[in-house]
C-alpha cells in the first residue's frame, strides 16, 4: 500500500531572526539574484514558494533552502512563507535555481564548515589571481578541473601538490600583473606545463616579461603562449633554451607516470 503524502504547514511571519542560516547553503549573494529581487518587488513572496527549514539540536530553525529570498524580503519588508522539512537533504543536490552552484560556491560552503584545504584554496585564488577552479586544480595536481570536480564537491578534496601550483602561480601572477591581455585559460594551460620543466629559471623568465611587454598580448592557443613565453625566457641571450620543447617534454613524462591511473596531472 502506498505511502498516505502528508502536507506540510506553510506558516508565515515578518520575525526575521527567527531563521538561522545554514553553513551546508551558498554565501548570501543578491546582487547575483536581481531578478529574484524584481520579481519579489511586483508580486511579493509566493506562499507557494515557502522558504524550506530544518531544525538543529538546538530546535531552532535553519534554512535549507530560501536564504535569498529570506534576505530580500527583510530589505523590501515582505511576510516570510515557511515551512519545516524532516527529510535531511544535500541542498547543493537538488536546488535548481537559474543560478548554478560554481567552485566559488562549493568552496565557500566547505570553508564555511570549517574545512581547512576549501580555505586555503580560496585564499590561494585571491593571491595569485587565479580563477577559483584553477586554483584548486593546481593544488589538486591537475590540469583539469574535471579530475578533481567530484571530490570537490562533496567536500573531499585534498591539496596534493603545492610545489607545482606555487611553481605555475609564480608565472601566471607576476606577467599577468604585468600584462592583463594574458589572462587567458590558454595561458594558464602554458603555465602549468613550463611549470613542469625543472631547470627553468623562473626569475629570469619574469625578468624577461618585464623587458618585452610588448610581446605579451592575447593568444587562443597553449602552444601560441608557449612560443611567446620561449621567446621572452631567450630575450637577450646569447645561449639559448628550447623552452617549449622541454615543456612538451615534460608533459608527456607526467602523462606517462599518470597513466595508471587515468587522469591526466601534467
Amino acid at each position: 500500500m502506498a505511502k498516505k503524502s502528508v502536507s506540510k504547514k506553510i506558516n508565515v511571519t515578518k520575525n526575521y531572526r527567527l531563521f538561522t542560516l545554514s553553513k551546508e547553503n551558498r554565501i548570501v549573494n543578491v546582487k547575483k539574484h536581481k531578478p529574484l529581487r524584481k520579481s519579489m518587488q511586483q508580486c511579493g513572496f509566493l506562499s507557494c514558494f515557502p522558504i524550506v527549514c530544518t531544525r538543529d539540536e538546538n530546535k531552532h530553525l535553519v534554512i535549507k533552502d530560501g536564504q535569498h529570498r529570506l534576505a530580500i524580503a527583510e530589505e523590501l519588508g515582505l511576510p516570510v512563507y515557511w515551512c519545516e522539512e524532516e527529510t535531511p537533504f544535500n541542498i547543493a543536490i537538488i536546488n535548481c535555481t537559474s543560478v548554478g552552484w560554481g567552485p566559488q560556491d562549493h568552496a565557500e560552503k566547505y570553508a564555511n564548515q570549517d574545512i581547512p584545504e576549501y580555505t586555503e584554496g580560496l585564499e590561494y585564488a585571491k593571491t595569485h589571481g587565479l580563477p577559483v577552479g584553477t586554483a584548486f586544480s593546481l593544488l589538486g595536481g591537475t590540469t583539469t578541473f574535471g579530475n578533481i570536480k567530484d571530490d570537490f564537491v562533496h567536500g573531499k578534496f585534498k591539496i596534493k601538490d603545492r610545489e607545482w601550483a606555487d611553481r605555475v602561480a609564480s608565472i601566471y601572477g607576476p606577467i599577468t600583473t604585468i600584462s592583463k591581455k594574458c589572462r587567458k585559460a590558454a595561458f594558464v594551460s602554458a603555465c602549468m606545463a613550463v611549470g613542469r620543466v625543472k631547470d627553468i629559471d623562473i626569475k629570469r623568465l619574469i625578468a624577461g616579461a618585464e623587458r618585452c611587454r610588448d610581446k605579451l598580448v592575447a593568444y587562443s592557443t597553449r602552444d601560441a603562449y608557449l612560443d611567446m613565453l620561449e621567446e621572452i625566457y631567450n630575450f637577450g641571450r646569447k645561449q639559448l633554451f628550447g623552452l617549449k620543447a622541454a615543456a612538451n617534454m615534460a608533459m608527456k613524462e607526467r602523462n606517462i607516470l599518470t597513466n595508471g591511473n587515468g587522469k591526466n596531472k601534467i
